[in-house]
């Protein structure tokens, strides 16, 4: 079956194309992930779409949109911590369930290293929630290289209130 690759200004089909991960990701963490909604998705691809430094492609499997890669160039300034660079962020890549292992995310992030490669940018970051290992297990398959972790901390009433609970 052919894949075929092309960029995208269609918010719609983005949107529908979104629905397998945020379902995921309201799975994984149903506190703060909503309910997949293609009226709120196609506002946020719309908006994201009018930014010159963002860009989106579908994936097309035997002519049918099974998945997208959303990029965004990322110019992050020196400071007196580190240097300045500028990055290619894959804000979103999903792919639809039923096509998972047929070559398309591969597809997809081979889109983006192009994509990178025509702006003269060398360095691809992403992020995937920890709990998703399937994710985590693919990019480090595509190289991948894990470079930062982040942590949280739910405090109970106690700690919130200053008291120790006693």
């Amino acid at each position: 079956m052919p894949i075929r690759i092309e960029e995208s200004k269609n918010a719609e089909l983005l949107a529908r194309l979104n629905y397998d991960v945020q379902d995921l990701h309201r799975q994984i963490e149903p506190t703060i992930f909503k309910s997949h909604s293609n009226e709120d998705m196609s506002k946020l691809f719309t908006e994201a779409l009018k930014d010159k430094n963002v860009q989106a492609y579908v994936c097309y499997f035997d002519e049918q949109p099974v998945g997208y890669v959303l990029l965004g160039k990322r110019n992050l300034p020196e400071t007196h911590f580190r240097y300045g660079y500028s990055v290619i962020y894959i804000e979103q890549i999903c792919v639809k369930r039923s096509f998972k292992g047929k070559g398309i995310g591969k597809a997809l992030i081979d889109t983006a290293k192009e994509y990178a490669n025509k702006k003269g940018i060398s360095r691809i970051e992403l992020d995937f929630w920890s709990k998703n290992k399937k994710a985590g297990e693919f990019f480090s398959s595509q190289g991948f290289k894990t470079f930062n972790e982040r942590m949280y901390i739910l405090l109970d009433d106690c700690q919130r209130n200053g008291s120790r609970g006693n």
